[in-house]
């Protein structure tokens, strides 16, 4: 059986590198590029780090989309902007490989355009990655993941199939007849996510545990998401042991009151501070890279256009970030900055 890995970064690095290392008779190969890549392919192996401690697994690296002639299974883990090139560029390749999408944002429309249903299976994972130095790739916080089939498509043979190779990797997949549920739920946490990386803050910590953060900028953000969502009627579906949007609302009121607020935030603070959640944004916008904003914040004021209403807020998040983008030499804002445009923007 051959796996290939398109886009192999954090989550593609550290999925392709499990799977190899579970099942080294397995051929997996790592579409790569840019100095994460170019480490990988100098060192023979990619170094896993996590619960396990670290580990060195020597894998198959490739800078040609056309290696993945003859796979099986072609997980797709490009960031979102990148969806569209991907794969078109991989489809004079694919044969009948099964495509399995493990991104960010709600990317199937975009991947129908070029894949039949019955050969794509999308997935979420709820587990947190991060390339902290080209070759290396960390798991951050660990937690099960979801694949399914497209929406409108009723044969789950494929998503099975698909969950069965992930679960090599000895994470945890299963399968969800509603992904583009659980997607959506993400969706949310990654828009409010995202919000506290303008200012490279902890998102727990230094984001969610302010009350001035979290009520100028977090819960606003929240709440749009909950508007457009319910506007659009979309079907949430979560996964057990994750955070979804009502626990998120829960957790921001929880955060307020007098002193349940404070033992709950002193609590978080000894996890998070000696773990954080490290968001692709945040990792984009230290290396200058064009950022997955638009498929995220971008999506939610999308979506709560197509249904008459407005995202100001996640909007604010799209331009603050952009701005960013442009910045010479990187940088981000500081905290009480972004506090105050939200506040100024709520006037």
């Amino acid at each position: 059986m051959k796996i290939s890995v398109l886009g192999a970064g954090a989550i593609g690095s550290m999925l392709g590198g499990l799977i190899k290392h579970h099942a080294p008779d397995l051929d997996v190969v790592l579409i790569m590029r840019g100095d994460h890549g170019q480490k990988v392919d100098e060192q023979g192996a990619v170094r896993l780090q996590g619960p396990w401690g670290s580990r060195d697994v020597p894998i198959a690296v490739s800078f040609d989309v056309s290696d993945i002639a003859g796979s099986d299974f072609v997980l797709l883990t490009v960031k979102s902007q990148s969806t569209e090139e991907a794969i078109r560029s991989a489809v004079p390749h694919l044969g009948n490989a099964i495509v399995i999408s493990i991104q960010n944002g709600i990317n199937h429309e975009t991947l129908l355009q070029h894949v039949s249903p019955g050969r794509l299976v999308m997935g979420m994972t709820a587990t947190n990655m991060a390339v902290l130095e080209p070759g290396s790739v960390s798991l951050q916080l660990d937690g099960p993941s979801v694949v399914g089939p497209v929406p409108g498509h009723a044969d789950i043979t494929p998503a099975a199939q698909a969950a069965s190779v992930l679960q090599k990797t000895a994470l945890r997949f299963d399968e969800h007849p509603n992904v583009l549920g659980v997607q959506y739920n993400k969706l949310a946490i990654n828009a409010l996510g995202y919000a506290s990386c303008m200012s490279a803050s902890n998102f727990i910590t230094d984001a969610v545990c302010n009350r001035s953060w979290r009520h100028h900028v977090g819960r606003p953000i929240i709440d749009e998401c909950v508007r457009a969502y319910e506007k659009a009627g979309i079907e949430l579906a979560r996964i057990p042991g994750r955070p979804d949007m009502e626990k998120i609302q829960g957790f921001l009121r929880l955060l307020d009151k007098p002193v349940l607020g404070a033992l709950v935030g002193f609590g978080a603070e000894r996890i998070y501070n000696r773990k954080p959640i490290v968001f692709s944004l945040y990792q984009d916008l230290k290396r200058q890279k064009k950022t997955e904003v638009e498929h995220i914040n971008g999506a939610i004021v999308r979506l709560a256009k197509s249904h008459g209403i407005e995202a100001p807020y996640n909007a604010k998040v799209v331009e603050m970030v952009h701005r960013l983008e442009k910045r010479d030499g990187g940088g981000f804002f500081v905290r009480d900055e972004v506090v105050e445009e939200f506040e100024r923007h709520q006037e």
